[in-house]
């Protein structure tokens, strides 16, 4: 292979595919430079993440050890000084260093992206506030135009605009353009930039700053502000060289920026030159590994340097193109070359196309390469749940059996060989629950989910509770939880025999220490009640994280968090409430800030070191690039892989301006251009990403899909690549390919399945032995996928957006004056000096509290005239009232409280509804048989969930299919609780109106 790329005399453009080893050819570039004089502090290397930042000083290190020690000895006491970080790191420092020229705060810091998030969505709230105060209604407007869903529609299209950053800000601030709806986008675009400034309002309150912040100032640093020739005079007298890793993922602003930066060098003057320097660029990357279009990255700088480099440097510069391949057996290598250069042709024009270039494998070995295809009965979960259960098997069976390659020689492969890769994480439960039914030991890496997961779930309840101990929803989960268990029969009698004479809210924990003083033979109960009034007690004067860490020791927590994927997630969530208690956020700050977070379903688990683990690795293809695994499996290849144009909004970059594009309409969108452009750009990214995939794999790759080609139907997904790349129109017929097909049997008998990639026709567990002598630790794996925590809640938003904040008041106050009339301590003498103390902590001022007061008293007058309120909300017995409930559904576990529960005799609701005192509405017609068939049971549960809104007739059809859901859920968890059939209504209490959900 050619070492032009050591020629420090010209600068250099690599090329360099998955497996060729282009971070040691970046490493051995910036040891080449130390050889020949430059300073550790004179060089600029630019990584993609502070990780490959750090792995690249230790190969630096690493090879000036073995190769030049007295030179490893330099560079190790210049450590400190060296300048390799990411593009972020080095803009931050060039911001601090010229704070006082460019008249910046010195002391910002950069917040991380759940921080981020927090303050954009108070931006947000608060410009909604504040048009609706000021009466410019532009938020009225917008979501006027947009229908029922209008705040959701409007929330989320200002969130698809904010992820646009930083070009988005660059448009507003220079040209843009949009398309079509062009009133109503300049409308949303008013709004943004609105809640943009206010945005930056708060960051600058805080001397914070984001990762967008940190690239638009650093370009604004270096070519507009007033001091802007200065600073680049100065960063040109302390920089020689610039070093580029991954160079594919950049974006645009970040080249604008690299761009910038090499201007005079490029102009082949300025004063470096006259002293004999000779400044130089060196990029490398892999233009087929841009994934991360999503993140900004624009697959055609890539292109476009290469282009710009020679026109500008000339006999200077020279571009590289490696051939080796370094990572994979020459099966895996052949069967790349082949498919990639029949879906990655050369000879394309268009800048945001890859062209592949066949590479050579240099590994010895054979390595092996398969397609396991499954007949379709239809269904996907059904034919993922096969898919799944064939890898599962096969990996069971490979494991201890399949030989793989290594320097000095073969060795039997484990389970941490092994990763399987996923386009996303849609259909991940089910290959979780496929490896645990196969016993497979296995960890996801990069999960998301980790507000929903249930040790952060117990942490966030028991610190709500430190916060505000009336919040009996939160003390209600933790005496449930691991830490306590404490029965449902117990709480069952709390709730319904303790009561303390006071309003509702709050008052569980009193009703505790009541009921064990009744009860002293309750020691589990005496024991919780003790512990709880320490810790409420210590966090007057404890930090809360300091606490939670005192909590967990205390109770023997940790033994339900060993697994290591919920270890570190605790202490990611010990560290977030540790850093809001450094900004000085008071406790009900933390908890509003903690409720805002945990409705981001996509937050990242805390990241697991899975290094020596002996476990399948279950990732996303966009997590594995840069890793590489002796064994490959990848899934779902039938999944479509066409790009959906859902995006109503499309940034285009071509030729340096920036366009704007919206469009609600699919169907208008698929006849504009831009539209389409973006559409085909990211097919091309579909395929780049299946590269990836594939290149992960060393030895053995095995992908797999289930095969619904035929003579009317092309195959779909990725499975449509191989099919025309290698003419599958017959899958029996194989001869010649560069790959095995194995056909599965049906899907239905799945479980009798041949196992795919044994290198010998049968197999047998490797048995081996471990010396005497030899201690063996295995590190505890939970092989069950983390259920999601689900709260089972009303829409506040959508009663606000339709009826006012009014009524979110009078619903708040309308449940704790129905709660207080069902437990007794409410009565209809005493009525209105009630209503007025619940009232009086709702409301502000003495008018909207007169007001309320009459609607609540008018809407009680109706419901005692109609005998709702008879039967339904005054105490009856058998019954509960904001009763809590637990429902747990595998992978999902729901929470909620019940507004209202009364089991009754199944002879004593037949004797009613034949009498016709109660449910007006929800008498049904019943057979003899129906008839005798009741009167055989014993109990019936009548669910009552209460809509205290206004509401009109043909609103209801609507409103029972939106909380058919919720109803379905308390009904389920009803009858799971006390073991009999029950049946559920919404009563809409302000009409009065009961309708029975069917």
């Amino acid at each position: 292979m050619t070492e032009d790329y050591l020629d420090i005399s010209k600068s250099v453009m690599i090329s360099a595919p998955a497996g060729s080893g282009k971070t040691e050819k970046l490493a051995r570039r910036y040891i080449e430079l130390l050889k020949n004089g430059s300073d550790v502090e004179r060089i600029l290397a630019i990584t993609f993440t502070e990780k490959a930042a750090a792995e690249m000083k230790e190969r630096i290190l690493n090879i000036l050890k073995k190769e030049d020690i007295e030179l490893f000895e330099k560079v190790r006491g210049k450590m400190p000084m060296m300048r390799i970080s990411t593009i972020h790191s080095f803009c931050l420092k060039l911001l601090k260093r010229f704070s006082l020229d460019l008249g910046m705060d010195p002391s910002l810091k950069v917040m991380d992206s759940f921080n981020a998030d927090i303050l954009w969505n108070e931006a947000v709230y608060e410009c909604l506030i504040e048009d609706s105060a000021s009466g410019e209604r532009l938020f009225y407007e917008a979501i006027k135009d947009s229908g029922i869903r209008g705040w959701n529609k409007l929330y989320s299209i200002l969130g698809e605009v904010h992820n646009k950053r930083p070009g988005i800000e660059l448009a507003l601030n220079g040209q843009q353009s949009s398309i079509s709806n062009q009133e109503y986008f300049e409308r949303i675009m008013s709004i943004y930039s609105r809640c943009l400034q206010k945005y930056k309002n708060k960051k600058i309150q805080r001397h914070c700053l984001d990762y967008n912040d940190l690239e638009i100032m650093a370009y604004e640093a270096i070519s507009k502000n007033p001091e802007w020739q200065n600073v680049l005079y100065s960063f040109d007298e302390h920089t020689d060289h610039i070093l580029v890793d991954e160079f594919q993922d950049t974006s645009t602003l970040q080249w604008k920026i690299i761009d910038k930066l090499t201007e005079e060098w490029r102009s082949g003057a300025g004063a470096k030159r006259e002293t004999g320097v000779n400044p130089t660029i060196f990029l490398v990357g892999d233009d087929k590994q841009s994934i991360y279009s999503f993140r900004g990255a624009n697959v055609s700088i890539f292109k476009n340097a290469k282009k710009r480099l020679t026109e500008w440097l000339r006999d200077e510069y020279h571009f590289v193109e490696i051939k080796e391949n370094y990572r994979s057996l020459p099966a895996i290598v052949n069967f790349v070359n082949i498919l990639f250069e029949r879906i990655m042709p050369k000879g394309l024009y268009d800048d945001y196309k890859v062209e592949y270039s066949a590479f050579d494998a240099t590994r010895k070995g054979e390595g092996k390469v398969e397609l396991i295809l499954l007949d379709s009965i239809g269904r996907t979960k059904d034919n993922r749940r096969a898919e799944a259960a064939i890898i599962a098997k096969n990996i069971r069976n490979l494991s201890g059996n399949y030989r793989i390659y290594e320097s000095d020689g073969q060795r039997i492969c484990n389970y941490g060989d092994m990763a399987i890769l996923l386009r996303s994480r849609t259909h991940l439960s089910i290959f979780e629950d496929a490896l645990r039914k196969e016993d497979i030991p296995f960890v996801v890496v990069k999960g998301i989910g980790f507000y929903n997961s249930p040790e952060v779930c117990i942490l966030r309840d028991i610190l709500f509770f430190l916060i505000d101990p009336l919040d009996d929803y939160s003390l209600f989960n933790i005496l449930r939880s691991p830490l306590f268990s404490i029965g449902y029969d117990t709480l069952l009698k709390v709730v319904k025999d303790i009561f303390i004479d006071d309003m509702p809210i709050g008052y569980l924990f009193e009703s505790l220490k009541k009921y064990a003083s009744q009860y002293p033979n309750t020691l589990s109960l005496q024991h919780c009640i003790t512990l709880l009034d320490k810790w409420l007690q210590m966090a007057e004067k404890t930090p809360y994280a300091m606490l939670l860490e005192d909590i967990l020791s205390e109770t023997g927590a940790w033994s339900y968090f060993y697994e290591r994927q919920r270890y570190v997630n605790v202490k990611k969530f010990i560290r977030l409430v540790e850093e809001f208690e450094y900004n000085g956020l008071a406790g009900l700050e933390i908890r509003e800030k903690l409720i805002r977070a945990s409705r981001n379903s996509d937050e990242a688990k805390a990241n697991v070191n899975t290094e020596g683990m002996n476990a399948v690795k279950i990732m996303t293809i966009h997590a594995s690039k840069g890793l590489q695994f002796p064994m490959v499996f990848l899934p779902c290849l039938d999944e479509d892989s066409t790009a959906k144009s859902s995006s109503s909004i499309v940034m285009d970059e071509d030729e340096g301006n920036i366009i704007i594009a919206y469009e609600d309409d699919s169907n208008i969108r698929k006849k504009i251009p831009i539209f389409q452009r973006h559409k085909e750009r990211l097919q091309d990214e579909e395929k780049r990403l299946f590269y990836v995939a594939v290149t992960r794999a060393m030895d053995y790759l095995c992908m797999s899909g289930v095969w619904n080609g035929s003579k009317n139907k092309s195959p779909s997904g990725k499975l449509a690549y191989i099919a025309d790349s290698f003419n599958l129109n017959d899958v029996d017929s194989t001869a010649g390919l560069p790959f095995k097909i194995n056909k599965a049997v049906s899907i239905k008998d799945s479980d009798q399945s041949p196992v795919a990639g044994s290198q010998n026709d049968s197999l047998r567990p490797l048995s081996c032995s471990l010396p005497n002598n030899e201690m063996v630790f295995i590190q505890p794996l939970d092989y069950k996928p983390s259920p999601i925590w689900l709260d089972v809640t009303e829409e506040i938003d959508e009663i606000r957006k339709k009826h006012g904040d009014d009524w979110i008041i009078l619903g708040r106050a309308f449940h704790r004056v129905f709660e207080g009339l069902s437990n007794g301590y409410i009565t209809m003498d005493g009525l209105e000096d009630k209503v007025m103390a619940v009232l009086k902590n709702e409301v502000l001022s003495n008018a909207d509290e007169d007001r309320m007061r009459d609607i609540i008293l008018s809407d009680l007058r109706k419901l005692d005239a109609s005998g709702y309120l008879k039967d339904i909300i005054l105490p009856v017995e058998n019954s509960y009232v904001e009763l809590p409930f637990i429902l747990d559904m595998g992978n999902r576990i729901y929470k909620g409280r019940i507004d209202r529960l009364i089991i009754k005799d199944m002879q004593e609701a037949i004797g009613n509804r034949q009498k016709g005192n109660v449910h007006r509405e929800c008498r049904e017609s019943r057979s003899k048989g129906q008839a005798e068939g009741i009167k055989g049971k014993q109990k019936i549960a009548y669910i009552y969930d209460y809509k205290t809104y206004p509401i009109s007739e043909k609103e209801i059809p609507e409103l029972m299919e939106r909380y058919s859901f919720q109803m379905s859920t308390y009904k389920k968890a009803v009858e799971r609780l006390f073991s009999i059939k029950a049946k559920s209504y919404i009563f809409f209490t302000h009409e009065p109106r009961l309708v029975e959900m069917v």
